[in-house]
């Protein structure tokens, strides 16, 4: 997506797609068959009986699935966002419901072994549906030759960059709701959980200013263009702060109605629905600060920041869970939010002199300069 936003029109724009591809597909048969020939030990592991009997289905739908969000970033750098949503998302998902629906009334005896099939055939759809919608607009394209083509070492440098960053993001996503499951009932696990889903929602927004807006970072990065750079950034800020604000009050000022919609006994995730959202607020005020460093070429240090911010929170997890419970478990994943974006904001503001928040400039107010500035 960085360096096709830069020049979408440009010939060198399919070398970068094959480049990808090439790589994903490798990269994601490796993970298939890792995960078809581990799926009797992974069954043991997470105690779950008819796990391997998934896991065959699973293991063929990874390189689609894969490859799915490597078009979808591609179609977000041609700025074709809700195509790129439907690869990214939506459809697989939607897909694998429905053949699940038809397979039940063909074979309903089954079992949970024809979900693991579903989902491998729906992401094998969505895939041909991507490559078909990616080589439509490629051979439309009036090509041009603007600058050089990058070398492979440049872009692996930066796919591994994006790489360790998408990791972070697991480490908090995945592992830690693993130490709060172990540390935590599963009563106060349930709270937890239904509290992080419905704060999520405050930043749904960034879904949809992540897929339009990052490409236009890495045009505007690369023409040099920094003017415009930095009002587009603000521009994605106040967008999503005005659109985020109804649903960040409501969560605030009616916690326990919030929560009642999914049901009696949720209330008591009030307060931890109330922490979470001010995280979010932060979260949703910065806009698309990581993404502005991921595509103005600063993605090693926005991969550092993610790293040390999530390992920083899973440490805080563990003490402040094992502390203070599901109250501490939930300071723990805000602090981990808020640190990380006001971090990756700091550092937008020095390397690129862009101030992202709609607010006034804290750090100019406070003497602090800009790289930019003094080069």
């Amino acid at each position: 997506m960085r360096f096709v936003g830069q020049e979408p029109h440009c010939v060198h724009v399919k070398t970068y797609l094959r480049w990808a591809l090439m790589r994903s597909l490798w990269l994601s048969l490796l993970a298939a068959v890792a995960i078809y020939l581990l799926r009797s030990p992974l069954e043991r592991l997470f105690s779950s009986p008819e796990l391997a009997s998934v896991l065959p289905g699973i293991a063929v739908a990874i390189p689609a699935f894969t490859l799915a969000f490597v078009l979808g970033g591609f179609m977000k750098g041609v700025n074709k966002p809700a195509t790129a949503c439907l690869l990214e998302n939506g459809s697989i998902s939607l897909i694998a419901t429905l053949l699940l629906l038809s397979m039940n009334l063909m074979w309903p005896d089954s079992g949970i072994l024809q979900a693991g099939w579903a989902f491998a055939l729906a992401a094998w759809l969505v895939l041909g549906q991507g490559f078909w919608q990616a080589r439509h607009w490629l051979v439309r394209q009036k090509w041009k030759v603007i600058g050089e083509l990058i070398s492979r070492k440049e872009f692996r440098s930066s796919s591994q960059a994006f790489f360790f960053l998408s990791l972070a993001q697991f480490m908090q996503q995945v592992v830690g709701i693993m130490i709060a499951g172990w540390l935590l009932s599963s009563d106060e696990l349930g709270l937890f959980r239904s509290a992080e889903r419905i704060a999520f929602l405050i930043s749904f927004i960034l879904l949809v200013i992540n897929a339009v807006f990052p490409p236009r970072f890495a045009k505007l990065f690369y023409k040099g263009d920094y003017f415009g750079l930095n009002r587009l950034a603000k521009k994605s800020s106040l967008f999503a702060s005005l659109l985020a604000f109804p649903l960040l009050i409501i969560c605030l000022c009616y916690p326990s109605w919030v929560l009642g919609l999914m049901g009696e006994g949720f209330s008591g995730a009030s307060f931890i629905l109330q922490i979470l959202a001010c995280a979010q607020l932060v979260n949703v005020s910065t806009g698309s600060v990581g993404f502005l460093l991921n595509m103005t070429g600063h993605e090693a240090l926005m991969r550092n920041i993610s790293l040390l911010c999530n390992a920083l929170g899973l440490l805080l997890l563990l003490i402040m869970t094992s502390q203070f419970g599901i109250v501490g478990a939930a300071f723990s994943f805000a602090t981990v939010l808020v640190l990380q974006n006001l971090t990756a904001l700091f550092f937008a503001w020095r390397r690129l002199g862009i101030w992202m928040l709609p607010l006034p400039n804290l750090f100019k107010l406070l003497g602090i300069s800009t790289e930019r500035e003094s080069i």
